[in-house]
């Protein structure tokens, strides 16, 4: 499926709370029953003590910038490596913000875009940012 350029992943078992969780506002990731740790890629077994079981559960949305770069096109993006809370690490685009502002350690919290149908796609952007009134903050 493509939108506005956009490749669309197929939902499938693993995916389906990273691509729609946004509907609610929060990223939902799996996370194993056993030991409780993140799993982020998602994957069938965990990959710290190889359960199957997994529940999937909404993380803070809040974070630190790692790193980041400038997109060289007309658009002039910004791709960020940002670290949620939770431990879990996750490249998204970066918004509302110039790169020479930018900083490693500098707050960040989520919020998503929705690209239709089920599928709402997380951003990060700058904590001190206001949300316009169009768009889903992603804290809790």
């Amino acid at each position: 499926m493509v939108h506005d350029q956009r490749a669309l992943p197929e939902l499938t078992d693993l995916t389906a709370a990273h691509w729609t969780s946004g509907a609610s506002g929060r990223l939902s990731v799996r996370r194993c029953v056993h030991c409780l740790r993140w799993s982020f890629p998602p994957s069938r077994c965990c990959r710290h003590c190889w359960s199957a079981d997994f529940t999937v559960e909404p993380v803070t949305g809040k974070g630190v910038l790692l790193t980041w770069t400038e997109v060289n096109d007309p658009s002039g993006y910004l791709v960020a490596v940002v670290e949620l809370e939770e431990g879990i690490r996750l490249l998204l685009g970066l918004t509302g913000t110039e790169p020479s502002a930018l900083r490693v350690d500098t707050p960040i919290r989520l919020y998503f875009e929705h690209l239709g149908g089920d599928f709402w796609l997380p951003f990060a952007e700058i904590e001190e940012l206001e949300l316009p009134e169009d768009r889903l903050e992603a804290v809790s």
